[in-house]
């Protein structure tokens, strides 16, 4: 591990590359840069290929994203909802070092008021001591009925629930000897990372918000009257739960809000997983963090996520500067706040008074008045602030269409897999299947299409896209035609700091040109009603 320590003159121009450009800055490892429709920064300059032009690749599926960027004082994000069910009062009085107090800073009296909102976040505080939210167990199968999925995916897991954490053993890696984390008991079915031994040195169990969100898409339809895909499809707020107040601008483009930027999910097959599309950023292997460019090696922070504008040469998307640290720092007098370490055993108890004392994981950068507290203490603490330094506050919308055989259900049905360590909503046909909302710990969720297509989803009377050419011959006693095309949404909101884990895996059988056009063809005769 590279422990040189760096000379503030050396990192303070580092900061200023915010607003320069440069000539070679890669894609970091897993994105694309790549063409894009209504792309507002597009990171090659090529234009949208049509399905002629575009050369696909077997190996590699492309999947479209829309990221949007937020700062972390948004009434929705950065709220410490699990540690205010027993430090609200902490949280709102901690006075720092400096002797500044939360309260400047963002945790204020309008956080204080939001405590109904707060409270209303499913984690192992709040369903311990008020049943709030629904556990997960071991089989990756929520332990209760989520009335917000159609009834034939609304199994119940026996239990017992599902714990996830820092696993006892160390690995060896680039940059040296490290703890990573893992699930603690979760049966071989569930993706993700697994402790080796099934112990760990710390493991909670995982407790996620059903019922945030509204279980069918709305689309803006096109001038001909069909639906657009993309830029189109609209996500609706069902409950008032787990801090989503402002639900309507997390997945809408909101000036002076947000800032937006389309992307290229590149995801290549892997041999480890039946050949699936797979698509993984974890704790283990540097976290997922799409906004920005980190040195794989070290992984120091290097820049914002680099783009081609539209009439600028290449230079840096237009979003907000990295305003967290990927490290557990509460604001109030936490017990082990003195003694805790990362995965490779630095002590980061200073980087996190000196992120407090500055501010802040609320205290942003505002237009004009300096950095952000996060990035101020970067500063101070060299190439360990650097390895920590990341944009967490964003959301993300991913689509893809894909085909469905009965003959690839054979010999196991083909999946979809998810694990979001952020609010994760799946759909199909516009109607959801996959409901993991709120702030938690990594939670996974998988749903079979052949059980989608035995249940005709998505095609029954008054569903957002029964009426189109996804059901053309579908039926509600022989289910979807075989060789049917149909669509994946999925949204994520990243709202909470230090665990920033995402990862999908999409069967073999999927393929998608991305700058295909994101509407469907209306088929008012064959469609099911």
């Amino acid at each position: 591990m590279n422990r040189n320590k760096r000379n503030l003159a050396l990192i303070v121009p580092m900061m200023v590359l915010l607003a320069a450009c440069a000539e070679d800055d890669p894609a970091p490892e897993g994105f694309v840069n790549g063409p894009q429709q209504k792309t507002t920064c597009p990171t090659d300059g090529a234009k949208a290929l049509t399905k002629e032009e575009a050369v696909v690749d077997a190996s590699l599926l492309n999947l479209d994203v829309v990221i949007r960027d937020f700062q972390q004082n948004h009434s929705d994000f950065e709220n410490f909802s699990e540690e205010s069910v027993e430090h609200m009062d902490d949280i709102y009085n901690y006075v720092t070092q400096t002797g500044a107090t939360m309260k400047a800073f963002g945790f204020d009296e309008e956080w204080y008021a939001a405590a109904a909102y707060h409270n209303t976040c499913g984690n192992m505080y709040s369903f311990e001591s008020a049943g709030v939210g629904a556990q997960i167990g071991v089989d990756g199968v929520p332990m209760q009925v989520n009335p917000a999925l159609p009834p034939y995916l609304q199994q119940v897991s026996a239990g017992p629930v599902l714990e996830y954490g820092e696993c006892a053993e160390t690995v060896t890696a680039l940059s040296g000897l490290k703890h990573f984390r893992g699930y603690k008991n979760a049966l071989e079915n569930v993706n993700g990372t697994k402790c080796p031994s099934g112990k760990n040195n710390w493991a909670n169990p995982v407790v996620y918000t059903p019922g945030m969100v509204d279980p069918y898409l709305q689309f803006k339809v096109n001038g001909n009257g069909t639906p657009d895909m993309y830029e189109g499809v609209v996500i609706k707020k069902l409950n008032e739960r787990c801090d989503n107040k402002n639900f309507d601008q997390w997945f809408a483009d909101v000036p002076s809000v947000n800032k937006r930027v389309n992307m290229v999910f590149e995801l290549p097959k892997s041999t480890e997983e039946n050949n699936y599309f797979v698509y993984d950023y974890n704790s283990n292997n540097g976290g997922f963090f799409p906004l920005d460019s980190v040195n794989p090696v070290n992984r120091e922070w290097v820049s914002a996520k680099s783009c081609l504008e539209t009439i600028q040469p290449k230079g840096f998307c237009d979003i907000f500067e990295p305003q967290s640290l990927s490290i557990f720092c509460p604001p109030y007098r936490y017990q082990y706040a003195s003694t805790q370490q990362d995965l490779y055993g630095q002590s980061t108890a200073k980087l996190c008074a000196d992120w407090l004392n500055a501010g802040g994981p609320r205290a942003v950068n505002s237009e004009g008045s300096g950095h952000s507290a996060a990035l101020q203490a970067t500063i101070m603490n060299g190439a360990l602030g650097l390895q920590h330094l990341r944009n967490y506050g964003f959301t993300m919308v991913g689509y893809t269409a894909f085909q469905y055989k009965s003959s690839n259900q054979l010999p196991e049905p083909e999946e979809l897999k998810f694990i979001s360590s952020g609010d994760l909503w799946v759909f199909v046909d516009g109607v959801l299947v996959i409901d993991l909302g709120g702030t938690h710990l990594p939670a996974p969720g998988s749903v079979k299409l052949q059980t989608l297509a035995q249940n005709n989803h998505g095609c029954h009377a008054g569903e957002p896209l029964a009426m189109y050419s996804n059901c053309r011959g579908a039926a509600d006693d022989t289910g979807w035609a075989d060789g049917s095309t149909h669509h994946l949404h999925f949204f994520v909101a990243n709202r909470q700091t230090e665990i920033s884990d995402f990862s999908m895996s999409l069967p073999p059988s999927f393929t998608f040109v991305p700058g295909e056009p994101y509407q469907l063809d209306g088929d008012d005769e064959n469609c099911a009603n």
